[in-house]
């Protein structure tokens, strides 16, 4: 590789590292946050995610637009701008409210780098190695979730929460640095016209209403006039998006995207996949501390073969992808999480066996990710012309987004109050993910692998160069 591209390529791949280990951050660093902010709830704080997430999906696919429109470089840089400095309020703030507040300032960054630093690396591989370039962002961001757990419950322990915000400033600088300095400036790949602002407006609202209801329908009641009234406007929301975005000239979401079966496919099979894949190490955690009485580092510690595991198995993933096709790399990627969510709901109980129950259960887990990340990603931009390549990774990773928004809501709905003590209710919560690896394993079999088309990215930096 020359280093022309190495550089480049590593400030991208920082930038990956970044967005991905923050929610391990978080994650490990949650019950720290209870007991800072004792009179918050569970409910309450649940907002540091949500609130991440509702405003990192809704920034995904303008991010998408506007890097289509105005050039990557120049929308990537504010991005992660955005992001570094959402951190740095995270830091410090004083209250719960000033907290969530600052997570929703983050989230904004990170929907912006997420999608575009795919998009930039594609560039540097020809059309029939996207899968190592796939396999290369998604090792990328599964060493920052083999990292994430032990640093975060390391950082937890030295000092408390604050200090995993901490950690993103010096990082995020460098990596600002690093893009303002090596990203080549690249032009526009169509009409330089805003995105539709009233339809990203509908967005935020159609995800935020229904996560809203999820969250408070334990304090509202279920049946409440609030609680339906939120999921009654989200629907009604959503139906006007999705009407907006097929008249409007310059739509959020171009939904001509999504005529491909297979990206139909792969989207609604990332979108069930996030509704696992984040709501599922935070029930892991909050298990390990809750039941069996785990420190924030030990948990960290425990869930980190995992991600380790999820490391090794990418860049794997991404070399098999070519040879055995997306979807039969996506129903092995089913198989592996649908046992690890079934054997935790049989064999987990009070009694503390963490070589026999957790381990086996966290390494197949993160194999299971890694295989269905890369095939399904690879899926969903397998037929996307080079114009739209940002919107295409956009729309795919607001789907994982959109299911993890979900998801999270979610789970802190079933183990509100005293129900977090409980054992029963992650049985629960682990047999309801082994239902939805069926619907996963559903949607992966209409997938299909197209050969490379002529119209395939062969390269935005360097046409027609190799990879490296």
């Amino acid at each position: 590789m020359r280093g022309s591209r190495a550089l480049p390529l590593a400030v991208l791949c920082g930038s990956a590292f970044l967005g991905a280990i923050d929610v391990q951050l978080a994650n490990i660093a949650f019950p720290d946050m209870l007991r800072s902010f004792p009179s918050s709830g569970l409910p309450e704080l649940s907002w540091v995610f949500n609130g991440y997430a509702i405003t990192f999906t809704a920034a995904l696919l303008p991010a998408g637009g506007l890097a289509d429109r105005f050039g990557y470089r120049r929308v990537f840089l504010a991005g992660l701008t955005v992001f570094v400095v959402g951190a740095a309020l995270c830091a410090v703030a004083p209250s719960a409210g000033i907290l969530i507040a600052a997570r929703v300032v983050q989230g904004v960054g990170g929907g912006v780098i997420t999608p575009l630093t795919l998009a930039l690396i594609l560039p540097y591989y020809p059309p029939e190695r996207r899968g190592t370039a796939i396999g290369l962002w998604s090792a990328t961001q599964s060493v920052a979730t083999a990292s994430g757990p032990s640093l975060g419950g390391f950082l937890v322990a030295v000092w408390d929460w604050r200090t995993v915000f901490f950690l993103h400033l010096p990082v995020g600088l460098v990596v600002l640095f690093g893009a303002w300095r090596t990203l080549a400036r690249t032009p526009p790949s169509a009409p330089s016209r805003l995105p539709d602002i009233v339809g990203l407006v509908l967005l935020v609202a159609a995800i935020g209403l229904p996560s809203l209801a999820i969250v408070q329908s334990d304090a509202w009641g279920p049946g409440s006039p609030g609680t339906i009234l939120a999921l009654v406007a989200g629907v009604l929301v959503g139906v006007v998006f999705v009407r907006r975005a097929r008249s409007h000239p310059a739509p959020i979401v171009d939904l001509k995207i999504l005529r491909a079966r297979s990206t139909q496919r792969a989207n609604l099979a990332m979108f069930l996949l996030g509704l696992v894949m984040f709501a599922l190490p935070l029930a892991n955690i909050l298990f390990l501390t809750k039941i069996w009485g785990y420190s924030e580092a030990q948990a960290g510690l425990a869930v980190t073969p995992g991600a380790v595991v999820q490391v090794l198995t990418a860049p794997l993933a991404g070399r098999l992808a070519a040879k055995t096709g997306h979807r039969r790399l996506a129903l092995g990627g089913v198989v592996l999480l649908s046992l690890a969510t079934g054997y935790l709901a049989l064999a987990a109980g009070g009694g503390q066996a963490y070589l026999t129950v957790v381990l086996p259960a966290v390494v197949a887990t993160g194999m299971g990710i890694a295989v269905l990340v890369n095939a399904l990603s690879g899926a969903a931009v397998a037929e996307i012309p080079p114009a739209r390549l940002a919107t295409g990774t956009a729309m795919s990773v607001t789907s994982r987004a959109c299911g993890a928004v979900i998801g999270v809501s979610a789970l802190v709905l079933v183990l509100s109050g005293d129900r977090l003590g409980s054992t029963a209710a992650y049985h629960g919560v682990w047999a309801t993910m082994l239902g939805l690896c069926a619907l996963i394993a559903i949607a992966a079999s209409g997938l299909r692998t197209p050969e490379a088309p002529a119209t395939a990215n062969a390269g935005r930096h360097e046409p027609g160069s190799k990879a490296p």
